[in-house]
């Protein structure tokens, strides 16, 4: 039989070695001041809630003892004394402790575990007050070592010594935890309180770890992962005591170390929006606190635990209206609070009643990782949080039912635990001393009572006949009464080992349960792992036609730009070979024009001399005119060629056969001088009359039209003047010939343009007409 089991069910039997759970209750103070609190405080160990019945209009009030009731107005300094302290004072004798919040969703359990920086709840204090006893007792660090078995060893100096050259020649664990991690560093109020009777002939080395359960598994917070953690599982170590197998236990030296792993921890922690809690937790918290002790003298470790658990808070879905993931985090944290309850309900049945009803521990990894506490190895403390509002009175109705239960459990007090060292350590302190020899376990054997001894009996001496057989019968008495000794002691151990078989064949189940589940995860994964990599084949497959395709496109997109460039070359070419060619026009027109003006300015010089030769021929014929016509003639032909004023209004010339002299004969000899070696294009747009004057048109080189039918007509760049011939006729009936004349010049998109420079008009009068009187126009 186990010895620790015996040792606990005799310390179950003995009531003076038994101790009940003690349940502690804290009120939250109201959000609305002015809202009437569903709770009364009749005393500070009594609580009375008001509660609605059946009966329409009847209130009921229930009382319900805790072992000290926190007001609103109590702080988080009296909460740690009642409550954590006693804890922490066995923490460091080597006992264990447990203590849990409880309570519905928004009560409180977790600011009455943590706190803030200027009001550090129990967990904080518990870290402060622990260093600030054992501050100058530490050992130093890597002198104690987990074994990741719920257990630790004590290695060499030179072991230790080799763990700290590595920790500081590369990244220890903890600071990528803290890179990963990115928790936010919080450093609480510390107060300085020291606890007492602190033994100064050991040494200490404090462990923290820091878990999860959520949906019903288990997760390390403090693990190196690469963002996502692994479901761990929860086993049994040699002493019989559960654990969480390959938990990260990290030895701190400072309350700040400690702090840090705990801002990463809660990084990593699940919290979720509710409609009834801003920040609710949605799993179970587990902060442990390990402390271990080198007695001096003796090759012993004294190992003490203490758990701070927050529970995550019970919720009604028809309150919260959750949905999807965070409908099953509320049933999973429903499940494992009833299976809380329903393994207190047993054990206080097996207690009150003498039963032997089965705590289903196995049903939530809640309930099986703190079984050890349940069975005696340690004390439990529970903080109950209420929120004393109305709409709240069943949800705390039922939280103060299970604390009725809870403290109804009777435990058995905590005990030191002392764990033989494996490795022989050489401790130049002396605090360690290696045994020589190891004492072996020894097993207790059957004993029948005294031999049966020899008897004879003598015929003749009855009495001495009769006292051999008392004695003989005596003999019998006593063997027989060891034998029965000895049946019920097998019977008991047959019964223990029975249980033994039982519990191990229900690990033995659990066990193989976890295999195949693990078994379907991995075939799971294998197929995932293979679909994924056929996947990777057909997206690799693709991508590589998409590169494919890509340098095709490049390809073209670069034949393009080449096009394009060549193009704008082509374009920039043409532009240059514009302007070359603009500035080559402009040159040329310049320089035309420079011929032109030189040109005309020949051509006006020899018309000069001929008009001055012209001149001199007029004189000769006006003299002869003149001197064959009368006075009165001449007085008449004077009256008769005078232009009518519109003409004079229009500003153009008009000639008659007499009109030399006026002064309009100058300016049309000057013009017909001009076009003395140009070439005329002529454009008759009436068959004209034939002229009978004198004066004549001068145009020896021209070209006759009747009309302009194509545009080589006149942009044909040897000619050079333009005519157009037309014949009216006046109001007396005399037909007037008129010559509108003008310049053919091109223009920059290849064609002509015509501008008119001036008209000359021819017409025969006769000399004895009289002009027409201004009343009989």
């Amino acid at each position: 039989m186990n010895q620790p089991k015996m040792q606990r069910e005799k310390q179950l039997s003995n009531p003076e070695l038994r101790e009940p759970v003690k349940v502690f209750c804290r009120l939250r103070p109201l959000c609305d001041e002015s809202e009437l609190p569903s709770l009364k405080l009749l005393s500070p160990t009594t609580l009375t809630i008001i509660s609605d019945t059946k009966t329409k209009g009847v209130r009921r009030e229930c009382n319900y003892m805790f072992s000290y009731v926190f007001t609103s107005y109590s702080g988080q300094r009296e909460v740690f004394e009642h409550v954590a302290l006693p804890l922490l004072e066995d923490l460091v004798n080597g006992k264990n402790g447990l203590l849990f919040t409880y309570g519905v969703t928004g009560s409180g359990k977790t600011h009455t575990l943590n706190g803030d920086a200027a009001n550090p709840g129990i967990m904080p204090q518990c870290i402060n007050t622990l260093f600030n006893s054992i501050g100058e007792l530490q050992a130093q660090k890597y002198l104690i070592k987990s074994d990741r078995m719920n257990g630790f060893e004590v290695q060499s100096e030179n072991e230790a010594l080799e763990e700290r050259f590595r920790e500081t020649k590369s990244i220890t664990k903890r600071v990528r935890l803290t890179k990963k991690g990115s928790g936010d560093k919080i450093m609480y109020n510390n107060d300085g309180t020291k606890l007492k009777n602190i033994r100064d002939d050991c040494l200490f080395s404090v462990f923290i770890s820091y878990a999860e359960i959520y949906n019903n598994a288990v997760y390390d917070l403090l693990e190196d992962s690469n963002g996502k953690l692994q479901s761990k599982i929860i086993r049994e170590d040699s002493q019989r005591n559960m654990y969480v197998n390959g938990v990260e236990e990290i030895e701190v030296k400072s309350a700040a170390d400690a702090f840090e792993l705990f801002a990463i921890g809660q990084k990593r922690k699940r919290m979720a929006h509710t409609l009834l809690n801003a920040e609710s937790s949605r799993s179970h918290s587990i902060f442990n606190i390990r402390v271990v002790q080198l007695i001096q003298g003796q090759n012993l470790i004294k190992v003490g635990q203490l758990s701070l658990v927050d529970l995550a808070g019970s919720e009604r879905c028809n309150r919260t209206n959750n949905t999807g993931m965070r409908l099953k985090e509320a049933s999973s944290i429903n499940n494992s609070l009833m299976t809380l309850r329903t393994c207190m309900e047993a054990l206080r049945e097996n207690q009150l009643s003498g039963t032997n009803r089965v705590a289903p521990y196995r049903d939530s990894r809640l309930t099986l990782l703190f079984k050890n506490y349940f069975e005696g190895e340690g004390q439990v403390r529970m903080i109950v949080c209420i929120k004393p509002s109305d709409q709240d009175s069943e949800e705390n109705l039922q939280v103060l039912k299970f604390a009725e239960v809870t403290q109804d459990v009777q435990l058995t007090k905590a005990e030191p635990r002392y764990l033989q060292t494996f490795k022989t350590p050489t401790v130049k302190t002396g605090y360690i001393q290696t045994p020589k020899t190891t004492k072996a376990k020894t097993i207790s054997s059957f004993s029948f009572g005294p031999k049966i001894p020899s008897v004879k009996l003598d015929l003749q001496d009855v009495e001495k006949n009769f006292a051999i057989i008392d004695k003989l019968a005596q003999v019998l008495r006593v063997r027989k009464q060891k034998c029965d000794l000895n049946n019920e002691d097998f019977d008991r151990r047959a019964q223990h080992l029975r249980k033994r078989l039982i519990d191990s064949n229900q690990e033995n189940i659990m066990s193989r349960s976890e295999i195949r589940n693990l078994k379907a995860m991995l075939k799971r994964d294998k197929s995932q792992i293979q679909n994924l990599n056929v996947k990777i084949v057909d997206l690799e497959t693709l991508n590589n036609d998409f590169l494919t395709k890509n340098n095709e496109q490049q390809e073209f997109i670069q034949n393009l730009q080449l096009t394009i460039d060549e193009k704008n070359l082509k374009l920039n070419q043409n532009c240059l070979e514009q302007e070359k060619n603009k500035q080559k026009f402009v040159l040329h027109a310049e320089k035309l024009n420079q011929e032109h003006d030189n040109k005309l300015r020949k051509q006006r010089h020899q018309l000069e001399m001929e008009m001055q030769a012209r001149d001199l021929k007029l004189k000769k014929v006006k003299e002869l005119i003149e001197s064959d016509v009368n006075v009165d003639l001449t007085q008449s032909h004077r009256e008769v060629t005078k232009l009518p004023e519109t003409e004079l209004k229009e500003n153009i010339p008009q000639f008659t056969s007499e009109s030399v002299i006026d002064r309009n004969v100058t300016s049309n000899r000057l013009n017909r001088g001009r076009g003395i070696g140009d070439i005329w294009l002529e454009h008759n747009a009436v068959k004209p009359i034939p002229l009978q004057t004198v004066l004549q048109p001068s145009m020896k080189r021209r070209k006759s039209v009747d009309r302009l039918k194509k545009a080589s007509d006149v942009t044909n760049p040897k000619q050079s003047k333009y005519c157009l011939i037309a014949q009216e006729s006046d109001g007396a009936g005399d037909v007037e010939t008129k010559l509108y004349k003008g310049d053919i010049l091109p223009t920059c998109t290849g064609g002509a343009q015509v501008i008119f420079n001036g008209v000359e008009c021819l017409r025969e009068e006769s000399p004895t007409k009289m002009p027409l009187s201004p009343n009989n126009k």
